[in-house]
């Protein structure tokens, strides 16, 4: 049983005061009597995860793939090319351009391992450097963020330098693929406990992981600390449903507000032990609109509302975070480039649907949006509006991360001048606050070109168009 528990262990401020949750079981097909973990959704309709089955008396732990098929998950397949013959496996995390990053264990030492999908086959798994897989130590669970145009490993290892049991650490990325020399989290993330099963949301900008420290529900619980890189905020135990007097771990986020997580908790299958094994249990967080005024809710009547740019704009060739120009500058420089879209694009009606019935019409939508904001400011209310900015993939992930910083103050910019001003007093008293996240280009689509030699693809497509763009997300009531 040992074996067993090696693998369990080692395989923002958020607030949810106005938010319900729905938690399902998943489907006995995925979920059996031994424990299933570490549910990844690297598509729409199709995800991975970790089953551990008691093969006579030796606990092996494998890599399994499910299709999602009439809304139900399938049985889980053997997948070869993240398994092996010699050692147990686990604990996958998948990039946006097909890396993945998972764990070999032999005994009750684990390694982390890459493999690459080329040409529809993934590569032989090669073990990565010392850096990461230090001698004599464990390191386990990776997970991969891009934070401020940096790409970082975060992963769980009980190396020397650490605070005490299982620690996270970080490690940078370059360019060529090499790993900086890791740092541990520090005292605010680790303790003298475990902390295990690291993820970090981007759309949240907060860390999420699993502990056994004190003061918690039980067993494992998962936590949450928004900050990045190795600085953070005082980490914030999530409540029920999400907690339990039970084991809660793997908690990860396949969209904003959906996501799947590991609990030994009932209605969890076993069949000799009650509460012996992890199942897999999807979660789903639901605003309460009873809880908000209606002029709240006729607000995100509005949302989200998509905000387009000419590529490279505002201010372009510059690594610069922040512009003079307004939103409504960027849009009528855009808007005059209507004529030489069409006549470049290879879908001239698509491109001139794009600019009559989303470019403009969409910015004749945000006049309407800030009278609203306002109204609502005026009555009293204190506003939360979150940003969102995008680029398409035509340059570097760091610049396209500040283009998407400019992108969102010029928007900024347009509000303090919008009606004279009247929305900057709310600025100033912090009875609006703006939360801004510049995405850059990690989640455009595939179809959209990087090649720079070739415009018609890369900039005047219906595309890259599409990519372009800031998302004024959501308005809440602010805490």
């Amino acid at each position: 049983m040992r074996i067993l528990q090696i693998i369990l262990l080692i395989f923002p401020c958020i607030t949810f005061s106005q938010e319900s949750m729905v938690i399902k079981h998943l489907v006995n097909a995925i979920n059996s009597v031994g424990a299933e973990l570490n549910f990844f959704q690297d598509e729409k309709d199709h995800a991975f995860f970790t089953a551990i089955r008691d093969d006579n008396n030796n606990y092996i732990s494998s890599i399994y793939s499910s299709n999602l098929q009439l809304d139900q998950w399938s049985k889980g397949d053997y997948f070869y090319s993240f398994n092996s013959d010699y050692m147990q496996s686990g604990n996958l995390f998948i990039t946006k351009d097909k890396t993945a990053y998972f764990t070999f264990c032999k005994g009750e030492n684990c390694a982390i391992y890459r493999s690459k999908l080329k040409k529809q086959k993934w590569t032989n798994p090669k073990k990565l450097d010392e850096r990461i897989n230090k001698i004599g130590s464990t390191s386990t669970q990776p997970t991969i963020a891009i934070i401020q145009g940096k790409q970082l490993l975060y992963f769980v290892s009980d190396r020397e330098g650490g605070i005490g049991g299982l620690d996270i650490w970080l490690s940078a990325i370059d360019d060529n693929g090499n790993f900086g020399n890791p740092i541990n989290l520090g005292s605010k993330i680790n303790t003298n406990a475990n902390e295990i099963t690291p993820f970090y949301n981007q759309e949240k900008g907060a860390l999420f992981f699993s502990s056994d420290r004190e003061k918690g529900m039980g067993g494992y619980d998962i936590y949450t600390s928004k900050g990045s890189l190795a600085l953070w905020e005082n980490p914030e135990l999530l409540p029920q449903p999400l907690n339990s007097t039970f084991d809660e771990m793997y908690l990860n986020f396949h969209q904003e507000d959906k996501g799947h997580f590991s609990s030994n908790r009932s209605p969890a299958i076993f069949e000799d032990e009650e509460s012996c094994c992890n199942d897999i249990f999807s979660f789903e967080f639901s605003q309460h609109e009873k809880d908000s005024p209606k002029i709240i809710n006729k607000i995100n009547e509005f949302l989200p509302l998509s905000l387009y740019f000419h590529n490279d704009e505002p201010d372009c060739c510059t690594i610069k975070t922040t512009t003079d120009l307004t939103y409504k500058e960027s849009y009528i420089s855009y808007f005059y480039l209507k004529e030489e879209y069409i006549k470049q694009n290879n879908s001239p009606e698509k491109i001139q649907r794009f600019f009559d019935a989303r470019l403009k019409e969409n910015f004749n939508k945000l006049d309407q949006l800030l009278l609203k904001i306002r109204s609502a400011l005026a009555q009293g209310q204190k506003i939360e509006l979150q940003i969102k900015g995008f680029a398409s993939p035509l340059f570097k992930a760091k610049y396209n991360i500040n283009l998407s910083k400019r992108r969102i103050v010029s928007l900024l910019n347009y509000m303090e001048e919008f009606q004279n001003g009247n929305i900057t007093q709310y600025l100033k008293n912090e009875q609006l606050v703006i939360y801004e996240l510049p995405i850059g280009e990690a989640q455009s689509s595939k179809k959209v070109s990087d090649n720079p030699r070739n415009k018609k693809l890369s900039v005047y497509s219906l595309e890259a168009a599409l990519a372009r763009k800031i998302e004024i997300v959501r308005v809440k009531l602010k805490q």
